[in-house]
C-alpha cells in the first residue's frame, strides 16, 4: 500500500480502538463488547480464525510450540498457551473434568492468561498498527500537500476533511474543547510533553466547515489562559488573523512531520 492508504489504516485503527474503549463494559460477571467493531479489529491483524469445539479462537505463532490465543467473546481474553490449552480451560469435555489437574487449570488460568477486555483491545491495535508501513519521505508529504490543494481549489469539504485527518493523525493532533457552546469551529492542537497537571498545546489549528475555512496559531495555548481563550473568540469574530491560512497550514504540517522524521533518522544512526 502507499504511505496515504497505510496513513488511511492507521486512523482508521485510531478510530476503532478510542470507540471500542469507549463502550466496552467490563464489571465482575457483565461483560459486553461491540463485536462487530472488534471484528474489524481483529481483520485488520495477523491473528488467524479458527473454531474449535464451540469457540472462536484468534491465533499467531509465538514461539516453540506456544501460540498467542484470543478468543472472540465478551471478555477478548487473549493467552500464550497452545490451542489444546485453551480449549480445555474454555470449553471442556466432560471426560476432561474428572482429572484434578484439569479441574486447577479450569478454575485458574493465571499462569496463561495475558490481557482481557480494553488491555486485549491495545494488544489488537499495536498488532495491526505493526502491519503498516509507516515511514514516509519528503515526497510521500508533498503528495498530501497536493492532495490538500486540490481540495481547497475544488472547495470540496470531503478532500479537505481527509487530508486535515490524515496530517493530524501524522502529528498526534487531537481535537481541543473550550467549552464555549457558541463557537462554530473544530480546534485541534498537539499536546506539549512536560507540561504538567494542566495540559498544554501547542500549534492551534481552527476549522469552520460551513465556510472552508482553515487556519493556524503557532506557539504554546492553554486552556486556562483568558488571553488564549479570547484570542480565540476574536478570530471567530474576524476581529484576529492565523499565523497561517489555507494550504499555508498543510505546508507547516509537512515541515513538522519532515522534521520529526529527520530526528528520528538521526536518532537511529546514533544508536
Amino acid at each position: 500500500m502507499s504511505f496515504k492508504e497505510n496513513l488511511k489504516a492507521k486512523n482508521k485503527l485510531d478510530r476503532l480502538l478510542q470507540k471500542l474503549i469507549s463502550t466496552i463494559r467490563e464489571p465482575p460477571g457483565r461483560w459486553r463488547l461491540d463485536r462487530v467493531l472488534t471484528q474489524q479489529l481483529l481483520d485488520m491483524t495477523d491473528l488467524e480464525h479458527k473454531k474449535v469445539r464451540d469457540l472462536h479462537l484468534y491465533m499467531r505463532p509465538l514461539e516453540a510450540g506456544i501460540m498467542e490465543v484470543l478468543v472472540f467473546d465478551n471478555e477478548l481474553a487473549i493467552y500464550h498457551t497452545t490451542e489444546a490449552d485453551v480449549a480445555l480451560r474454555k470449553s471442556p469435555y466432560w471426560q476432561e473434568i474428572v482429572s484434578i489437574r484439569n479441574i486447577r487449570k479450569i478454575m485458574n488460568d493465571k499462569d496463561v492468561i495475558i490481557s482481557k477486555g480494553k488491555e486485549s483491545l491495545k494488544r489488537l491495535h499495536a498488532n495491526a498498527l505493526a502491519l503498516l508501513d509507516l515511514s514516509y519521505t519528503g515526497d510521500d508529504l508533498a503528495l498530501l500537500v497536493e492532495d490538500a490543494r486540490q481540495g481547497l481549489k475544488r472547495k470540496s469539504i470531503e478532500r479537505i476533511k481527509e487530508s486535515l485527518a490524515l496530517f493530524l493523525g501524522l502529528q498526534k493532533f487531537e481535537p481541543v474543547s473550550l467549552g464555549i457552546p457558541e463557537l462554530d469551529l473544530q480546534i485541534f492542537a498537539r499536546q506539549k510533553l512536560g507540561g504538567g497537571a494542566v495540559p498544554t498545546f501547542e500549534h492551534l489549528i481552527l476549522f469552520d466547515e460551513e465556510n472552508l475555512s482553515l487556519g493556524l496559531k503557532k506557539g504554546p495555548f492553554s486552556t486556562q489562559s483568558g488571553l488564549d481563550l479570547a484570542w480565540v473568540m476574536q478570530y471567530a469574530r474576524g476581529e484576529k488573523i492565523a499565523d497561517l491560512k489555507g494550504i499555508d497550514v498543510f505546508e507547516f504540517l509537512a515541515e513538522l512531520a519532515l522534521e520529526k522524521a529527520n530526528e528520528t533518522m538521526a536518532g537511529d544512526q546514533m544508536d
